[in-house]
């Protein structure tokens, strides 16, 4: 299982094993997968699909994923096997005549949005606008022009450089790619997500609101690596591995049904249980150990009465 492959950590060089997480809207994690450590993540979701289908064959889920996730050959499987879908669209690479058309359609007011055919595909297209996003967006397009205006009067195309292209012509090496400021430009403030799923059944809005819970997954990520300790994990073979992983994703199990009951993070929530210490008292005469009981704290007490609490 143990390989080197792409780390967001940058451990590149050290060897690691890729886990898939399924959770629901709500962040309760339904089932997990271990793949080796060089697998490509958007080669994970298809068959933790396919084995949570043949575990729960009368689930019909909306499968949620950022871009990275679903390329169009995934987006085609889960066409064929009937699955719905909502992902994150990189508007960037589209061809221009569909960004000129979300240009001229999408109104430029905070919260707007509109559903696009995507030209020869199954799915369709919702954009919305947000004036934070274009404020943001509208900062980083500036930084980038700069930089390439730097480079090409220096001469250097620059690592990973937007905006620069060569030129085929003339005697300068660099020329700003006007095509792709271009495209840029329209873009501004404006998120897409492709999906699958009829207007009918789930609005625009809706959409972008199943698609806005992705967060859910990063924060389950985050609990089992930091609250969990899930990683680094000093285990050599395959099944010492696996069961390690296996008690790492019932404790988050255990840990998102407290959050869910409570409305407590699971860091408080472990605060707090640590406040509650019993103290032992060791009679020197008799050699015996009481035991004296520690009373919860009234956030304890608050918090194990959710827990009992029924439905």
């Amino acid at each position: 299982l143990k390989a080197r492959g792409f780390s967001k950590d940058d451990k590149s060089k050290q060897p690691q094993i890729v886990v898939g997480l399924l959770v629901t809207l709500q962040g309760f994690p339904l089932m997990h997968e271990i793949y080796k450590g060089n697998t490509f993540e958007g080669h994970t979701m298809l068959s933790v699909l396919q084995q949570f289908k043949r575990r729960h064959p009368q689930a019909n889920p909306i499968i949620v994923a950022d871009a990275a996730m679903l390329s169009q050959d995934n987006m085609n499987r889960l066409d064929a096997e009937g699955y719905k879908y909502i992902v994150g669209a990189r508007l960037a690479n589209t061809t221009l005549s569909f960004i000129n058309q979300i240009d001229t359609q999408l109104a430029r007011t905070d919260g707007a949005n509109i559903r696009l055919a995507y030209p020869k595909r199954s799915y369709e297209v919702v954009c919305s606008y947000s004036e934070k996003r274009a404020r943001k967006d509208r900062r980083e397009f500036e930084k980038q022009l700069e930089r390439a205006r730097e480079l090409i009067e220096c001469k250097e195309s620059g690592r990973r450089a937007k905006f620069i292209k060569k030129n085929l012509k003339g005697t300068s090496c660099f020329v700003l790619n006007e095509e792709l400021k271009a495209k840029a430009e329209k873009l501004l403030g404006i998120k897409g997500y492709i999906t699958n799923v009829p207007e009918a059944v789930l609005s625009n809005s809706q959409v972008i609101e199943y698609y806005q819970e992705l967060w859910h997954v990063e924060q389950a990520f985050r609990i089992s690596k930091s609250d969990l300790q899930t990683h680094p994990i000093f285990h050599f073979k395959e099944q010492p591995i696996k069961l390690h992983i296996l008690v790492c994703f019932i404790a988050l199990v255990i840990a998102k049904h407290i959050e869910l009951k409570t409305g407590v993070s699971i860091r408080k929530f472990i605060d707090e249980a640590k406040k509650v210490v019993d103290g032992k008292i060791l009679n020197q005469i008799t050699n015996k150990i009481v035991t004296v009981k520690a009373e919860p704290t009234t956030k304890m007490k608050e918090i194990i009465t959710k827990l009992q609490e029924v439905g």
